[in-house]
């Protein structure tokens, strides 16, 4: 059972992932790196897809979903969309467009000017880190993260399978 619950968490990883990525480069092509709808979007735009890898592996199970097997639908599904987010990122910001890097922290700082009055003048935004290592931790950082909403999902979702006697 295990094996349908993977095999539908990692195409529906896949779907998701395929959508990330579409939004990371665009993103990068418009240089919208302070959007905050874009920046909102980009935060929302897993848990969709981690609930449908759940669904997906509840309905190909017969209705019956474990909290395990719940919790592993989605950590999986999210797994391949923020390995593929990932990778992306590293790429694009290191290898491929270096450049970018400046024109992300430009963008920042102007967005911090212009919202100085919110932030109230705190040293917030510090200069990134553009190393495999700091996007290894956003990485792990990321799955931890949204691996909650999956622990939360997947108590709705849940309905044990009858004990056969």
């Amino acid at each position: 059972m295990d094996q349908i619950v993977k095999k539908n968490s990692f195409i529906i990883g896949l779907i998701g992932a395929i959508a990330n990525l579409a939004l990371v480069i665009y993103i990068w092509q418009i240089q919208a790196f302070s959007s905050v709808s874009l920046g909102i979007a980009m935060m929302i735009l897993p848990i969709p897809f981690g609930i449908a890898a759940q669904w997906w592996s509840k309905s190909s199970l017969n209705s019956y979903l474990s909290l395990k097997q719940g919790v592993l639908a989605f950590f999986l599904c999210m797994l391949v969309i923020f390995l593929v987010d990932f990778i992306a990122n590293y790429l694009i910001y290191v290898q491929i467009d270096p450049g970018a890097q400046a024109i992300a922290e430009k963008a920042t700082e102007e967005f911090a000017q212009k919202n100085e009055n919110a932030l109230a003048n705190q040293d917030v935004f510090k200069k990134p880190v553009y190393s495999l290592g700091s996007y290894f931790t956003g990485f792990i950082s990321k799955l931890l993260f949204y691996t909650i909403f999956g622990i939360l999902s997947s108590l709705i979702f849940r309905k044990e399978a009858p004990k056969q006697a």
